[in-house]
């Protein structure tokens, strides 16, 4: 019997292992620069609005290097075929696209809040003892956009799904995963913001219940499959129940204007 082909298998597993093993190694660099990026971004949650965009950009030497380590891994996993080894970087890119997505609400909050506080501060504020809420109209109308796909592509160095899936891409499921992590991450803030011992926020909660509704109702429009996004897409009215209920609790407060 030749044993030839069994050592040929031999080596094509190796070679194989050996291509694993240095994604991994990749993913592990993306991934520590993700974390700097998060802890940064989390000061949010012990944080008043108005100086969310300077923080937001003590993050943008991180970015940097997390595009530049995202496209070393690009240029390892374009020398195979992409789905080949997805699984082995994609809940990385999720968490990045996460990164990108929380860092743009962010700023587009911050100035927001700074913008609406600049107008109102030439009104008399002296007989109001606590911070109170404008009307839900003008509170929404300054709710910011879902971050692009092109736009967190553009910030990650990678290019989107749409156009060529045989390139190294952000998947529009890694996308749409990353959405939800935001989502999760807002309701957290949206109770933080109300709960800090000094300076309390409740606009923000408004804007944020706002936001993640518009959104929940987008993902209600998919018709998807029971996997993992399906699953995820389901914990989401669990997150909108969790603002709602800040905003009642605020409402019986007499905190914010109905």
């Amino acid at each position: 019997m030749d044993l030839e082909i069994f050592n040929k298998c031999q080596d094509s597993i190796d070679r194989d292992s050996e291509i694993r093993e240095n994604i991994r190694n990749l993913t592990k660099a993306i991934d520590q620069h993700i974390r700097s990026i998060v802890s940064i971004l989390s000061t949010a949650h012990s944080s008043v609005p108005s100086s969310f965009p300077t923080f937001a950009a003590r993050t943008s030497k991180s970015f940097q290097f997390l595009k530049e380590a995202i496209q070393n891994l690009a240029a390892l996993a374009s020398q195979h075929p992409f789905y080949k080894y997805n699984a082995l970087w994609s809940r990385t890119l999720q968490n990045a696209a996460f990164a990108a997505f929380f860092r743009d609400w962010l700023v587009n909050e911050g100035n927001s809040y700074n913008a609406y506080n600049c107008g109102s501060s030439k009104q008399d504020k002296s007989d109001q003892p606590v911070e109170t809420a404008t009307e839900n109209e003008d509170v929404t109308a300054r709710v910011g956009q879902l971050t692009s796909l092109e736009r967190v592509c553009e910030t990650l160095g990678v290019k989107p799904g749409l156009e060529d899936e045989s390139a190294f891409h952000l998947t529009l499921e890694e996308y749409l995963q990353a959405t939800i992590s935001l989502i999760s991450e807002l309701s957290r803030l949206a109770v933080n913001s109300v709960i800090m011992a000094e300076n309390s926020n409740y606009s923000t909660p408004i804007r944020i219940n706002y936001f993640i509704k518009q959104l929940q109702a987008g993902f209600l429009v998919l018709n998807l499959k029971n996997d993992a996004l399906r699953s995820r897409v389901d914990s989401i009215k669990y997150d909108v129940k969790k603002v709602e209920e800040v905003i009642y609790d605020l409402s019986l407060r007499g905190l914010i204007k109905k």
